[in-house]
């Protein structure tokens, strides 16, 4: 039987996994088509189109996020 911290660690790391698959799916879901025709539109922001100011933001937090569950996927690497 695995000691109660392994186990916190184990689950935590599946918990992060699992964050992994979700946030990749709402990323696929985010720039499909029906979503991207909503930001298709020949208004601007401040002299942008939304289109890219909506894609560069959905890449800024893809970047964010990804970059804040590799280092949970780290912490609870079993790096001893």
């Amino acid at each position: 039987m695995l000691p109660p911290e392994e186990i916190h660690k184990s689950r935590a790391a599946a918990r992060a996994k699992a964050w992994c698959l979700i946030c990749f799916g709402l990323g696929l879901l985010l720039t499909n088509y029906p979503l991207l025709q909503i930001f298709n539109q020949p208004t601007s922001l401040g002299g942008i189109p939304t289109m890219v100011v909506y894609l560069t933001g959905i890449w800024l937090v893809g970047i964010f996020v990804l970059f804040r569950l590799t280092r949970v996927l780290g912490h609870y690497s079993d790096k001893d």
